[in-house]
């Protein structure tokens, strides 16, 4: 069983979440939205251009990194949790401290774009940056729930983090095509100067989000503590793969991961794609991305209205990837139809993808806030942290699967690297991780999408027999609609609900604090 501790505290009157504070938080998002928008699209072009590396070892780079983050993000959320515990922590607050002190380490960065170094390099320089991001990125993401309880002000600061992530892709899309138009297409300078120049753009967001925002006082925290750390860290893993066992989310988990899987995977290969296949130049591949940045804003702030009004993620994500999907035949078609010269086809589709993509990135994280609504059905928890690391873990799993396989592929294929052409056969591989790849995982993305029951009137469902059970409602007293509603989102019995279960963590030793230091 638990142990309930509770420590009374005087409340700090609430701050107000002010126009500046929101766009302060949102500025942040040029260092998650942009340097993944720079790598993804550049960074194993780099390394199989400039730095020699073959393709397998460079996506194998990819891979490890992301690999290490399924541990690293966890921990790095676990370490945040209990920071107040220390002196630092109490000081300078238990999610802000790594923000601050992330700020220099962004340039760490342009490390990682060097030519002449060995695989050892590349690796570790990719590592030390993976970890100096999840100091920055978990932190910053729990923000919003910590600055306030305003389900609308929430909303509102998410909405700003996602817009500035458009505004970062279109900047790291545009700052190489001017350096490319400056020093070179084929000169490594080009890219150098680039990331260097967006290193230092991360460092001031990275300073501006912490000047602009702030989270709870140490007497407000309500932490749940362990008797020690190694008891944490299994209570970490166990609450994350608990949430499996919640119908609503293995579906919602479905749409996330094959949605983004298949984003993710034409983001790694679409410079192979423009370039070895299509014909294009560099300068090209820059103003393409450029512009599918511009597009994505505008079907972000469309689509943020529209699912506010529909209240519901299932047929706007739907129609979102079978507007990838067409993207996809469509641009292949144009190699296997002799059009490759026809850029004003290739820029139309794109205007297409563009439109249809930013719904793709914005509702599986629009849709993850009610997740918890209908855990806490289950649980009588309220776990919202566990969601994120939950989804982000199985992101990052899908994501370094993507990148090994694409290697391998390219790999199997014969494509050589470093040079300006590649053979029939590479291309013909390209196309095909295009087709069967990026096409397949949407058109598992729109199963999963089908099965999604979880709407504004369900959830609402969900909320209302929480507040009746809280406020001492008998369960034999629940309405008949009610009861079905539940049991289809959570894919548990009525009876076996709030609490009635073994999901999640129950050892010995649980003690949920109050903290007043």
């Amino acid at each position: 069983m638990s142990k309930q501790i509770n420590v009374a505290s005087d409340k700090t009157p609430k701050r107000k979440v002010t126009f500046w504070n929101k766009l302060g938080y949102g500025v942040g998002n040029f260092i998650g939205g942009g340097a993944l928008s720079i790598s993804s699209a550049w960074l194993l072009f780099f390394y199989t251009t400039f730095c020699g590396l073959p393709v397998w070892q460079g996506t194998l780079i990819f891979t490890i990194g992301t690999y290490l983050d399924v541990v690293e993000n966890p921990l790095m959320g676990f370490i945040t949790d209990n920071f107040n515990n220390t002196r630092l922590g109490r000081k300078f607050g238990r999610r802000r401290f790594f923000i601050l002190i992330s700020i220099p380490l962004m340039l760490w960065y342009p490390l990682l774009w060097q030519t002449g170094h060995s695989f050892t390099y590349y690796l570790i320089t990719y590592l030390v940056y993976e970890w100096c991001y999840t100091m920055f990125n978990i932190p910053y993401k729990t923000l919003p729930a910590e600055m306030t309880e305003d389900y609308t002000q929430r909303t509102s600061l998410s909405g700003f983090q996602s817009v500035f992530g458009k505004v970062a892709a279109f900047i790291t899309s545009a700052i190489p095509g001017m350096f490319f138009v400056w020093l070179g297409k084929n000169n490594p300078r080009s890219y150098q100067m680039a990331v260097l120049s967006y290193a230092i753009m991360m460092a001031l967001a990275a300073l501006i989000v912490y000047l602009s925002t702030w989270e709870l006082p140490v007497s407000e925290v309500k932490s749940e503590h362990v008797a020690n750390f190694w008891e944490g860290f299994k209570k970490m893993f166990i609450d994350i793969f608990s949430t499996l066992r919640i119908r609503s989310f293995r579906w919602h988990l479905g749409m996330y991961c094959f949605g983004f899987g298949g984003e993710w995977l034409f983001a790694a290969t679409n410079t192979y794609f423009f370039i070895f296949v299509l014909k294009q130049t560099n300068v090209f591949v820059s103003e393409i991305n450029s512009i599918n940045s511009i597009l994505q804003l505008i079907s972000t702030i469309f689509i943020m209205g529209v699912f506010a009004k529909v209240g519901q993620a299932s047929k706007p994500y739907m129609a979102a990837l079978g507007t990838v999907i067409f993207s996809m035949l469509a641009w292949c078609s144009l190699w296997l139809f002799g059009l490759t010269q026809m850029t004003w086809l290739i820029f139309a589709i794109s205007i297409v993808y563009g439109l249809g993509t930013g719904a793709v990135y914005y509702i599986p994280w629009a849709n993850y806030v009610f997740m918890a609504d209908v855990d806490e059905v289950v649980t009588n928890r309220r776990r919202e942290g566990i969601y994120s690391g939950a989804q982000t873990m199985a992101g990052k799993l899908i994501r370094a699967t993507i990148m090994l396989i694409l290697g391998i592929v390219l790999s199997e294929t014969g494509f050589v690297k470093g040079n300006a052409t590649q053979p029939m056969s590479a291309q013909w591989g390209i196309v095909l991780i295009l087709i069967v790849g990026v096409c397949g995982l949407e058109m598992l993305g729109i199963i999963c999408s089908h099965h999604m029951h979880v709407t504004r009137d369900t959830v609402k469902i969900c909320n209302d027999e929480v507040a009746r059970r809280a406020n001492g409602g008998r369960p034999e007293d629940v309405d008949p609609k009610t009861k079905q509603v539940l049991e289809d989102l959570t894919g548990f019995s009525y009876e076996e609900c709030f609490g009635n279960n073994n999901v999640g963590y129950h050892e010995k030793g649980l003690e949920t604090v109050n903290q007043n230091k």
